[in-house]
Order: C-alpha cells, then structure tokens, then sequence
C-alpha cells in the first residue's frame, strides 16, 4: 500500500514541477520551496518509511550510474569546497543532491505495476494540460507565467521579447525555449500510445501531440524546439513503427529548418540572439582556460562571463556552461553520468515505451547544447524525471537480465516481470 502511495506521490510531484513556475512558493535561507518540493519532501518521507523496498530497487539500477552519480556529486562537492559561500552549498544541496533523490524516487515509483507507463503519461498529459491552457490565455493576451506569479504575489519571470511577429510564453519555465524543449519532450511520450488497441487513445495521443506543436510554433518560436519537434518522431518512427512516416517527419524537420534560416526574414531579436550566442563562445573558453579542473564555482556562469565580456551574457550551452562552474573534471564526471543513463536504457528499446523515453532523455541532452538547461533546478530535475523512468523502463525489460552491469540477477528479474 505505500509503495502505491509513493506512486501517487511522485506523480503528484511531476504535475506540480511541470505546471508551476520556479518563483512560486517561500523563500527559505535562499532557497525558493515551491510546492514541488513540498510533496518531493512527502516522497522522501513515504521512501523512509519503506526504505527495504526502496533499497532493493536502487539495487537493480545498473552499477555504472552509480559511479556517475559518485563522481558527479563528488567533484561537484570538491568545487562547492574549492569556492565556499552559502549560495554555493546551498545551490549543491538544491540542484546536485535534489537531481539523485528525484532520479532515485522516480526510478522507485515507476518500478510498480504499470508504474513506468502511468507516470510517463502524467509527465505527457500534464505538459499538453499546460500547453492548452497556456494557448487559451494567450489568445487573451495574458501570460500564464505572469498570472501565476501574480497570484502568488512573486517576482515577476523574465520577459521574451517577440519573435516572427509573435509575442513568446514561457509558460511554467523561466524562457520560452525552456518550454519548448519540455513541451518536444513530452511530445515524444505520446507516441508509444499509437500503438494502443484503443481508437479513442490514439486520437486523443494525436490531438495531445497537434496541440503541442501548434504550442511549440506559436508560443515559443523556438527554432530549435519547431525542429526537434519533428527530429524525435523521425527518429521514434526509423527505429519503430512506419518509416514512411519518419521520413516524413525527418524532411518536415527540413523544411523548417531551410524555413527560418533562408526563407523568412531574420527579425532584430533573431538576429541578437545569434549575436549572443556566439559573443559568449570565446569567452566562455577563456573562462575554462583560466580555471579548467575544478572551474569558478557554483552560481558563477553569469558573473564570470559578463565581467570577461564587460557586459551581461548568458552561457547558452549547458556543457559550456557546467565546465565553467564546475570545470572539466566535473563536466566529465556529469558526461559520465548521463552517458551511463543512456546506456542503462538499451534493453528497453525494443518497446515503445523504452524507446520514447530513452529518445526523450537523448534528444533533451541533444537540445541541452543550445540552451542553459541543467543551471535552472526546475529543467535539472525534469531531465531526471524523464532520466529515472527510462532507467526504471530498461530494468523491467526481460533482455536487461543478461547485462553484465547490471546488479540484479537473472533470476530476481524473473520472479519480478
């Protein structure tokens, strides 16, 4: 009965880190507990009461991730010591440890009965809920983060200049190419229900789907998102499913690529944002040189990159931005880690279900080049939601038995499936 009660929690969990934005909630000590956390902190307290099953499950996790997670918040820590301050300690216990207890509480969670397929449909449903609701105020011109916040009586998010002639949402996130990666994620979650037995399903996969493009095209205009949109089915259909359609939407990707870069006129903030992106390249690698084992700190990307600059920059590139805070070794130690997630998700690709997550999980590491998503805890903690029920799906898979990492014998998964 508690083991379902940790279910309900973490699916709780993932409805509240998706639908609210990160200012929403009582600032305690620097550190911003919004209602995610809160019912994160009763899943922590279900685990502790059932902490044989929750060990018993970690088991099952291959060992490699393990050592990921060893080494990344090993040299995480060596960095936080390197660099003292309160916002550093603090940052390390909000972001580094916060990523392994949802990792660990979500991989728990999914390895119920159905658990794996259940929270991935929260995770998918929720993010079209969003979409929808986000594209009904729109129409009213309002902003849903605004009226959140405004509710909440919080500090208002950061504004997104228009693009194309559209005026950009951020939805739940802190920008709107934020909300377009999440909303490409969970797009690709949607897919596993096409295969579904029920008509009703899977047109109601195919509207949730329509609806967050039409929200990824019209919200965000996000070029890199309106691609991706269409690479991660592509990939999904070549692999599963009819390749007709993933040529398909392989060559759609296309279009909208030679679309925004050769066909539709650059606007003053394409063109500035293009302008930022590459006036941080060079900096940011002067930041490294100068620092290259252990970096300048957590929290540091920003400062130590606008005082080279001389004026405010952002890092958009989540690896620059990492080997600047925590240097080479702690961007290795975190290359190591989702590397051996990814890895960890092989047995699962025979199944729909294993396959669109473990795509979700690369295809969110892929988009993660051209954006700052790991140094922002609401879009950390998304990727090891997604990170945790792929591992989750891969060790409910009948082939993972035969892995040599893997910690749990052939016979324990038998008595288990």
């Amino acid at each position: 009965m508690t083991r379902l009660w940790s279910l309900w929690a973490v699916a709780l969990y993932i409805v509240a880190l998706l639908t609210l934005p990160v200012d929403v909630g009582v600032s305690v000590a620097g550190t911003v507990i919004t209602p995610a956390r809160v019912v994160l902190l009763v899943a922590v307290a279900l685990a502790l009461v059932e902490w044989r099953s929750v060990r018993a499950t970690l088991r099952r996790v291959p060992r490699l991730v393990w050592v990921g997670w060893a080494a990344f918040l090993g040299a995480t820590l060596i960095t936080a010591i390197l660099w003292p301050s309160a916002a550093s300690f603090g940052r390390y216990a909000s972001l580094v440890v916060e990523g392994l207890v949802v990792f660990a509480l979500v991989a728990h969670a999914a390895l119920t009965p159905g658990g794996v397929r259940s929270l991935a449909a929260v995770f998918a449903v929720t993010m079209v809920g969003v979409a929808a609701v986000v594209l009904l105020l729109a129409l009213g011109g309002l902003h849903y983060d605004k009226v959140l916040s405004g509710i909440a009586g919080t500090v208002p998010p950061f504004d997104n200049s228009p693009r194309y002639g559209l005026e950009r949402q951020a939805g739940p996130f802190r920008a709107a190419l934020y909300f377009g990666i999440w909303m490409v994620a969970a797009s690709v979650l949607l897919l596993p229900a096409l295969e579904r037995a029920s008509r009703n399903l899977r047109w109601l996969a195919v509207a949730g789907w329509a609806v967050l493009f039409v929200s990824v095209i019209f919200l965000t205009s996000s070029r890199m998102a309106a691609t991706a949109i269409f690479v991660l089915p592509g990939v999904y259909f070549l692999a599963r499913g009819s390749r007709r359609i993933g040529v398909a939407a392989l060559v759609a990707a296309a279009i909208v690529v030679v679309s925004l870069t050769a066909l539709l006129p650059a606007s003053l903030t394409v063109q500035q944002s293009n302008e930022l992106r590459a006036a941080a390249i060079n900096p940011a690698l002067q930041a490294i040189q100068a620092h290259p084992f252990f970096g300048w700190g957590l929290l540091t990307d920003l400062s130590v990159l606008s005082d080279i600059i001389g004026k405010k920059n952002f890092v958009d590139n989540s690896y620059l931005s990492l080997a600047i805070e925590i240097g080479l070794v702690g961007l290795g130690a975190f290359l190591l880690l989702v590397g051996s997630i990814v890895v960890a998700t092989r047995p699962a690709w025979a199944a729909a279900q294993g396959l669109a997550l473990a795509i979700a999980v690369v295809g969110v590491l892929g988009m993660a080049l051209l954006a700052s998503l790991f140094t922002a805890t609401q879009s950390y903690a998304a990727f090891f939601v997604l990170a945790g029920l792929a591992v989750a799906a891969a060790i409910s898979a009948p082939s993972a038995a035969s892995l040599p990492y893997s910690s749990t014998s052939a016979a324990e998964r038998a008595s288990q499936l």
